[in-house]
This record gives structure tokens, sequence and C-alpha cells, in this order.
């Protein structure tokens, strides 16, 4: 049947799933191979639907081609040609090159576009952001997430700030997870390792000459497949493998913080992101603020066209200034003030402990932040990060504009700030 051809075309259009040989009447079948020679030769045109399932049926079990490489992109190229004609061989494509790629263990940069691999791509992104760039890091978050930052009004206007605090939020929460948490942040997302069992062909009519033995295929490392005792078994994430509602909500918990903290006319609902990673991403902000008021502050403008002006003006200051020198006169040295060191006792400065203070004693200690020209939730964070190493633990929690403090260290924090 490989090299068999014929000459008697066959139009009429009829039905039957996973076709085979045997299923087709002499008609049906003479028409089949008179179709299948004009598309060895090039010329692929339209058929009756079970004619395109049976040549694709062919080349998956070698039948006129060469196994291999060369099959693989035969099938590739047939499913896109004759989907130009009906697009539900292309609803298939994909899974067959899969399998085909899995059965005979070609490269699996094969399989780099296909299935789920540019999302596991992602996924492996930010599972190794440790070693990653700020731009990779951004744009995997922006290719998993369920909320779609592009179409956010104050992304488009406010780029710049959303890219820095969405991409060092993450990297700080991941290390957050990592130092605090028994799984990584990744895992919450994306869930854990398992093994499953695995149809392998099972859209496609194929036979397997050898289906005891043992084989491994790896598509990368968080999906591989394994054969054993003539089972397949797919070993890949549990959670999602897709857009993730997890990374939707802290994705868009960065776009709603973010509007609050700068002012920003059209609030968006605050999402399920725990107070901690609230608290990050705030810090964060309060980060980027600082940075461009450091960044404007150090702007020097120089107008060229006054250098004549002002070159002038030196020199007749210069001319004013030359006079005979005089004898030098020693002159007293005079001692400066001592300096109060500051309290060796306590990890806290000046600022962080009046604000503590303020704090426990139910004062203002938003006054006592800009007392210090620092904001509440910035000094808040300082406290939890200078405290960390004393407590093991996050000792201020801080939701909306409210710090609080957690009640089991309530006493211990008095005692630091002398209360």
């Amino acid at each position: 049947m490989a090299d068999y051809d014929d000459d008697l075309a066959y139009s009429e259009d009829f039905v039957k799933v996973y076709p085979t040989y045997r299923d087709f009447t002499t008609e049906q079948l003479r028409g089949y191979f008179t179709w299948r020679k004009a598309v060895r030769n090039g010329d692929i045109q339209k058929a009756p639907s079970p004619y395109p399932f049976m040549y694709v049926y062919e080349l998956l079990n070698g039948i006129g081609t060469e196994q291999g490489l060369t099959a693989f992109h035969k099938i590739d190229d047939f499913c896109k040609a004759y989907g130009k004609h009906d697009e539900t061989l292309m609803n298939y494509r994909e899974k067959w090159l899969s399998d085909y790629a899995i059965y005979h263990k070609l490269p699996s940069e094969l399989l780099s576009d296909i299935g789920d691999s540019p999302n596991e791509s992602n996924i492996i992104t930010l599972m190794h952001w440790e070693d990653r760039s700020a731009e990779d890091i951004y744009d995997a978050v922006c290719d998993m997430s369920s909320y779609r930052p592009e179409q956010s009004r104050y992304v488009q206007e406010n780029p710049d700030i959303f890219r820095y605090v969405l991409c060092n939020s993450f990297i700080k929460v991941s290390e957050f997870f990592r130092d605090n948490r028994k799984n990584s942040f990744c895992s919450r997302l994306f869930g854990n390792m398992a093994e499953t069992a695995y149809r392998i062909f099972d859209t496609a009519v194929f036979y397997d000459p050898s289906p005891v033995r043992e084989t491994e295929y790896i598509v990368n490392e968080i999906h591989s497949y394994r054969l054993r005792n003539g089972k397949w078994f797919s070993r890949h994430l549990t959670g999602c493998r897709h857009r993730s509602a997890k990374l939707g909500d802290f994705v868009k918990a960065v776009d709603s913080v973010i509007r609050d903290e700068t002012g920003y006319q059209f609030r968006l609902s605050n999402t399920e992101v725990s107070k901690q990673e609230k608290s990050i991403i705030r810090s964060v902000i309060a980060e980027y603020i600082k940075q461009r008021k450091i960044e404007e502050s150090r702007k020097i403008e120089i107008d060229i066209s006054k250098l004549s002006g002002i070159r002038k003006a030196a020199d007749i200051t210069r001319d004013k200034l030359i006079v005979e020198e005089e004898p030098d006169v020693e002159e007293d040295i005079l001692e400066a003030p001592p300096v109060t060191p500051v309290n060796s006792d306590s990890p806290l400065n000046e600022a962080e402990t009046e604000f503590l203070s303020a704090l426990i004693n139910g004062g203002d200690y938003d006054a006592a932040a800009r007392k210090h020209g620092s904001m509440t939730s910035v000094i808040a964070d300082s406290v939890n990060e200078k405290l960390f190493d004393t407590f093991g633990d996050t000792v201020l929690l801080f939701d909306g504009d409210t710090p609080e403090i957690i009640e089991d260290y309530l006493e211990e924090l008095k005692s630091i700030v002398n209360i």
C-alpha cells in the first residue's frame, strides 16, 4: 500500500472516525490513492474528510516516508498546508508532533513552540529568578499572568514604575518564600511535580512494534515522559501550566497598590494577596520613589549661552582679589563639640525608635515618620528588617495605611525602646 497509486478521483464526502484501509469502499480507497499521489507530488487539494487523517496516520506509522526528522517535518508541513482547506486537522497537529517526537526521541528543541513548552519555558525562568535578568522576569510574569497589565490604563501611562515595581516585588517575594517558607513562590503559583499515566498517539491509529521496553524522553526540567512495562507516564507540574490566576492576583495587586501609593485618580480593587506581599510591594514603591528623587536632585542644567558672561564676571572678580600677600596668621583651632553617640544596645536608629514608641503608646506615628523626612511604610519596613535577626519574624504588619504590632512581641519591643 505504501507505493500504490491510482487514477480514479473520488470527491463525495463521507465520515469515518480513525479511518483505516478496510473502512473504505473500493471506490473510496482508489480515490484515496489517487489523491495521495497528488499530495506526494506537492498538489494538496481539499478531499473527503477521512483522507487527510489517513495520510497523517500513514506518516506516523512510517508508511511512504523515512522515519524520524523526515516524517516529523512532513507531518508538520502537511497539516499547515491542508489547514488552509480545513482547520480541523490543525486541532490535532501539536499532539501528533509531540507524540512522534517523544516516541522517536527526536531533539526536544522541535517542541519549543508546541503545546505547553512556551509556558514551561516562562515557568523555568521564574523558578530561576536569581540568575535571570529583570527583563526576562518581567516578560515571563506578564506572559503567565491571568491579569493582563498591558491593558491597564495606569500601566499604559506609567510603564517605567510598573515594570520596576512588578519585577522587584516578584524577586523580593521569592526571596521571602525562599527564606521563610517550605515551598517556593513558584510552587505556590504553579504547583509541584507529579507523575501521571499518559496515552501516547491516542488521537491517531498507530501500531507500536515494540511496546514492552524502557525509555525516557526529557522535554525540559519540569516535563518528561517515561515508558515502563508497556505503559507511558508523564512527569509535569500538577498546578497551572497556563496563565496563572494566583500570579494574576499578584500582578493586579501591584497595579492596585501603585495607584494607591501614588495617588492615581482611578483606583483598582484590592485582590487576594497576603499582607506580607502587599507590604513588600509598598516597600519597593517607596524605594523607587526615593531613587527618583535622588536622580532628580542630581540633574544639573547648564545654559551654554551664558558661559561667556560667567567668564567675564569671573575675570573681574579675579582682578579685584589680586592683592599683596599678607603675612600668615596662626589661627586658633577649636575642637568640635562631642557628638552624642547613638545607643548601641538597640539596633534601631533615632527615627525608628521614635516611630515605634509612638506606635506602642498610641501616638502619632505618622508625625514621627514625617519628622525625620520619611514615610510610615518605609520606616515600618526598616523596623521589620532590623529586628528580623532578633525575633526571626516580622514584628509589624502593614495593611492599608495602618501598621500593627504583632501582640506576641509587644513586651520585648517596649524594652527595646525603653518603655
